[in-house]
């Protein structure tokens, strides 16, 4: 039984799920659209998969882009363009991303939507910076 629940607990080694919202940059506040959970895996690259929900029942844009840095902490790769996804009324979504070298260990993930409350730009699109 004890050598079942390690062999579990090691193939586990590489898996980490939660919240972690230490992950998550956002480019003001997200009024409409939250972060449920982050899961994340490293065997050969570092795979992401971000499960979000939107809390209202208007649709919901959302900008993002992730962010690759090595076990430093430094970049590894330049930053991608923004990426806009549409989330329906009272709907989940997920984000789903893969590093593109195999020196990245770690992750952020920025997001943005014109819902956000900012106090600079308060419907400012990332796209197109208005």
């Amino acid at each position: 039984m004890y050598k079942l629940i390690l062999l579990l607990l090691l193939s586990c080694s590489a898996f980490a799920a939660g919240n972690n919202q230490n992950k998550v940059e956002y480019l003001g506040e997200l009024k409409y659209l939250k972060v449920d959970k982050i899961l994340s895996a490293n065997k050969s690259l570092l795979k992401v998969q971000v499960e979000l929900s939107n809390t209202s029942i208007d649709n919901q844009q959302l900008y993002y882009r992730f962010k690759w840095y090595d076990s430093d902490g430094f970049t590894v790769w330049n930053d991608e363009p923004w990426k806009t996804l549409l989330i329906y009324g009272k709907q989940r979504s997920t984000l789903s991303a893969v590093a593109p070298t195999k020196k990245a260990t770690d992750y952020k993930i920025e997001l943005q939507s014109p819902e956000n409350r900012n106090n600079d730009k308060s419907n400012a699109s990332p796209l197109t910076g208005n």
